[in-house]
């Protein structure tokens, strides 16, 4: 109507519209029956052009479904290429018509450039499409744009399903454009199978893609999708114990403290850290809490963002500090050296006192140093049996019963056990290093035992 107007001369006031207003006035055009068939096909292509995948779908419910063979005669009339390329790629729309209008695309002269529209490739690959008509969309390009046909080409010629004539005629084409590339589509002639194998295969790949579309069908039912949901709540449950068990988390601890192995037990404190602290625990406990709730509905507290606080958490497992380890030492020297009094007053003291009490001397610090490194291995021994045996349990039962607080807690708890694992770590290396000797004459001694003392002091010996 504006091309009319501007060839009329004639002066006509047009009003302004909005966009949506000129989109209802293009879905008008192209839908009422009593008009002119070009108008209605100009409209539906400005509706294309104007809205892309959604103009279309519009356009093709407003116009004839069987009655879209005028693209092809628009296309060589130079309009209507977007509106083409749509339709030819829609796997809804009738194949013959397709083919023709991709005809249309692959004989169109693109001002300035050798293209070739993704329409015209997707119909040529396509193997229900006739293989006449694939062939004649691949020689329509060879005749514009022989370079950029090779390919398409030899797609034709390498298809089983493609007729053998028309496949010798692709060859001849390529012939005329790369010799090199026909002499291997000919040469790979004999390696194809039949066109009746090669259907059956696609029957068979069609029936496969059925099935499969079928049971995804059935997993979308509602007993499959809480069938799913409950499957991946025991995996993470299952994932969480196993992360903790004791068949694999720092299983040779035991054999590391008795080896007096350092870096053995470095590297198994660092799996038990590693555990409590991966933040892949926090996820799997606010995951579950998702999933329970979309699996009983209201009947689990909404998921927290919030992460393990260390300062809620209950601490019931183990210490020891550097303090408690430094008394215990005096306790066990001052033991030591009470049983050595008690087999003096006994037996009486050797030829030498002053080399009986060096060499008693020598030998509780040795039993001390044993002691105290017996001990800091058995507190470590402790937190590990601690951990794998009731909190780690405690932690995933918690989160198979739902409660999500109380497994927070637990987690919390773990880290805090970390932390004591490290410290605990730090005194077992250190009483290889440092001298928990115990001074004898700190003791209240008796008086012969004390002028024994004072003289191996002095480094005289009384007889």
């Amino acid at each position: 109507m504006q091309r009319i107007l501007r060839l009329s001369g004639a002066g006509v006031d047009r009003p302004s519209y909005s966009s949506a207003e000129y989109v209802v006035g293009l879905c008008f055009v192209a839908g009422t029956k009593g008009l002119p068939t070009g108008i209605r096909h100009r409209a539906a292509d400005a509706l294309v052009e104007r809205g892309r995948d959604v103009g279309y779908a519009e356009a093709r419910y407003l116009l004839p479904r069987n009655g879209w063979g005028w693209l092809a005669d628009a296309v060589r009339e130079g309009w209507a290429l977007w509106t083409a390329s749509i339709f030819a790629e829609d796997e809804t729309a009738p194949m013959k018509t397709r083919m023709r209008v991709g005809l249309a695309l692959a004989e169109y002269e693109y001002p300035g450039s050798y293209y070739v529209p993704s329409a015209v490739e997707l119909l040529i690959a396509d193997s229900a499409a006739a293989s006449a008509d694939r062939l004649a969309l691949a020689v329509a390009v060879a005749q514009r744009a022989p370079k950029e046909a090779v390919s398409l080409l030899c797609r034709v010629a390498s298809d089983p399903l493609v007729q053998v004539g028309h496949r010798m005629e692709a060859i001849r084409k390529l012939d005329e454009i790369d010799v090199v590339s026909a002499e291997k589509m000919r040469a790979s002639q004999t390696r194809l199978p039949s066109v009746q194998v090669a259907r059956d295969r696609q029957r068979e790949a069609a029936e496969r893609a059925q099935q499969e579309a079928e049971a995804q069908r059935a997993r979308e039912t509602p007993e499959a999708v809480v069938g799913r949901l409950e499957s991946e709540v025991e995996e993470i449950l299952d994932d969480l114990r196993n992360r903790g068990s004791a068949d694999w988390l720092a299983d040779d601890l035991d054999d590391h403290l008795a080896e007096s192995d350092w870096e053995g037990v470095s590297q198994d404190v660092a799996d038990i850290c590693g555990l409590v602290r991966d933040e892949d625990v926090e996820s799997a406990l606010r995951l579950l809490e998702v999933l329970t709730r979309v699996r009983y509905g209201g009947e689990v507290d909404p998921a927290s963002d919030e992460a393990p606080s260390n300062a809620a958490a209950g601490q019931d497992f183990p210490t020891l500090s550097r303090r408690e380890l430094e008394e215990f030492a005096r306790t066990e020297a001052e033991r030591s050296w009470l049983v050595w009094k008690g087999l003096v007053e006994k037996h009486g003291w050797d030829d030498d006192p002053s080399d009986e009490l060096d060499h008693q001397l020598h030998e509780v610090d040795q039993r001390v140093g044993e002691a105290i490194c017996q001990k800091a291995g058995d507190h470590l021994r402790e937190l590990w049996n601690y951990l794998v045996w009731e909190l780690w349990p405690e932690l995933v039962v918690a989160a198979k019963e739902r409660d999500y607080a109380s497994a927070r807690e637990h987690l919390a708890t773990a880290r805090l056990l970390a932390d004591e694992v490290q410290h605990a770590q730090t005194l077992w290396r250190d009483t290889a290093a440092e001298n928990y000797s115990f001074d004898p004459m700190t003791m209240s001694w008796p008086r012969d035992f004390w002028l024994v003392m004072e003289d191996w002091r002095r480094g005289t010996v009384r007889q």
